[in-house]
């Protein structure tokens, strides 16, 4: 029983890595390397309330506010708000 939850556990944890993995390369594409790297370290879980999945979620939510065009320096703070993207993709356009 105690393997098939430590199997479970793995499976999630190789799930959510490449679900980040694909996320980074993706906001990289969208900007830099360098936006990326700052987005993996100003959003990782460690250094907030958030679980793993959240920080996939701020990921998430940089990747949509860069494809609508928003600046990299611009994106990366307002994604840190508590705004979702579409609100922050709004308001950045005057909308």
């Amino acid at each position: 029983m105690l393997s098939g939850i430590m199997k479970a556990i793995q499976k999630q944890a190789a799930r959510q890595r490449g679900e980040e993995r694909r996320l980074l390369e993706d906001i990289a594409a969208l900007s830099d390397y360098e936006t990326a790297e700052a987005a993996a370290e100003l959003y990782a879980a460690e250094k907030h309330a958030y679980s793993f999945d959240g920080y996939l979620y701020q990921l998430s939510k940089l990747k949509a506010v860069l494809d609508a065009g928003i600046p990299p320096d611009v994106a990366l703070e307002a994604v840190d708000s508590c705004l979702d993207a579409k609100t922050i993709i709004k308001q950045y356009k005057g909308e």
